[in-house]
């Protein structure tokens, strides 16, 4: 049993036949829910048939109470479904304070959607807020999220592909008879992210699934490093086709899973592949998924130039400080060195191809970077608490190439990858803003 009604407060419905009682704001409040979907309207029965009850019922866990114990009494109370199921999300917080207009540091998301576009915003908060955890929003990361994750990852890739293929007059990609080695690992690696993702979508956890997503972008970057077709390009046609076949198809399977995510970025991805969806983007999955790859990558694709880039990037801005009213401290002078000394020092922009927690180490990853001719070297970085492996791999960075190898926890580190720490101190990788092949020098 629950009581409904309240005396300790005078506004409200008043609780009919007892003017003493004002009827408890959460049973008012809880009743829309189905008021809305057409109960206890005789016109609107088949309505509320079709909608009720909820299959899934998303809430802040601030309202689990409410939601979990007195919402099914009362449906129960009516002889109502209850809803299958509760997806109880965290806090969005600023800082470490929950967003809150009480509090008045919420963000406007409308004024998001005018700044950044809805859909960046809504992979941001899909990919980065765990639903079941509390998330920390900041427009910074926001920024440098859709720079590196969207611009530099996805955008760049298909900008590459595109240039490559305009380069060398191919408007028709055919579809291949025969995958060789490399193209058989990226498919295997393309098969196991839809397994993950599907296991990730059923348990509501979006931020995993676009991670296993993500993580295949890295892949099929690193493959398209790997492969080299800009080089393949000059001796071998065949070859080369085949690569940029095997990279259109990936994109194009990656754009439909991200559908539900950026429905018109991927659409206008899809229809620069010359994918046009006239299906759902569900059966469209289905059959890449059920196709025989080993005989065919699917479909023969038709590329158009993209008539916009997908995604802006955003540049870090400077933190302007106000002046101090306080003398000015004094910084410790940085000494000077000669052109000699720099000159000593030989940079490098590598392609991290694996990272590895290296074991009893809270701070360390084990890089393997490919650095093209000069071939693939192991450097420990400590970068654990501030990158994940997926979003290491695929990503270009400069190195110090030329530095002494050190023994590091008993592994061998030669070299070190070079990072800006930014104004909410997380690490930001130092590397090519577009690009380029590994192992070149920078100037």
């Amino acid at each position: 049993d629950l009581s409904i009604s309240r005396t300790t407060i005078s506004w409200g419905i008043p609780f009919p036949g007892d003017a003493k009682h004002t009827v408890y704001v959460w049973a008012d409040a809880l009743i829309n829910y189905m008021s809305a979907v057409g109960y206890g309207d005789t016109a609107r029965a088949q309505e509320f048939m079709h909608w009720w009850p909820a299959q899934l019922h998303i809430l802040g866990k601030d309202i689990v109470r409410f939601h979990a114990v007195y919402w099914p009494a009362f449906l129960m109370a009516a002889d109502l479904a209850i809803p299958e199921k509760l997806l109880v999300h965290g806090w969005l917080k600023i800082g470490d304070q929950k967003m809150s207009k009480s509090l008045g540091n919420a963000v406007d998301p409308l004024a998001l959607c005018d700044t950044y576009g809805a859909e960046p915003v809504r992979y941001y908060l899909t990919r980065y807020m765990a639903i079941t955890q509390d998330a920390e929003f900041g427009i910074a990361d926001l920024e440098q999220k859709i720079t590196s994750d969207l611009a530099n990852d996805l955008g760049n890739l298909l900008n590459r592909l595109m240039l490559l293929a305009q380069k060398y007059n191919l408007s028709v990609l055919r579809a291949p008879q025969k995958l060789d080695a490399p193209e058989q690992e990226l498919k295997q690696q393309l098969m196991l992210m839809l397994e993950s993702v599907s296991t990730d979508m059923q348990d509501y956890s979006f931020h995993k699934a676009y991670g296993h997503v993500w993580k295949s972008i890295n892949q099929i970057n690193a493959y398209f490093h790997a492969q080299e077709p800009w080089k393949v390009a000059r001796v071998d046609a065949a070859r080369f086709e085949k690569i940029l076949s095997a990279t259109a198809h990936a994109l194009a399977l990656v754009a439909t899973v991200t559908i539900p995510v950026m429905p018109q970025k991927m659409e206008k991805l899809l229809a620069a592949l010359g994918v046009i969806l006239d299906k759902t983007p569900k059966n469209y999955v289905q059959e890449l998924v059920e196709a025989d790859w080993n005989r065919d990558f699917i479909l023969n694709l038709t590329l158009f130039a993209p008539t916009e880039t997908l995604f802006q990037k955003y540049e870090p801005k400077p933190i302007i400080l106000e002046k101090e009213k306080e003398p000015m401290i004094t910084q410790p002078e940085i000494p000077a060195i000669t052109i000699q000394d720099f000159t000593k020092i030989e940079l490098r922009v590598g392609t991290i191809v694996d990272c590895q927690p290296v074991p009893k180490s809270d701070k360390l990853y084990a890089l393997q970077v490919n650095f093209g001719e000069h071939g693939i070297r192991q450097i420990l970085s400590g970068v654990k608490q501030h990158f994940t492996p997926e979003e290491l791999i695929g990503k270009q960075g400069s190195f110090v190439f030329n530095l002494q190898p050190r023994a590091m926890v008993g592994m061998s580190s030669q070299g070190m990858m070079l990072f800006a720490q930014n104004s909410e101190g997380k690490l930001v990788i130092v590397g090519p803003h577009a690009a380029v092949d590994a192992g070149v020098r920078l100037q």
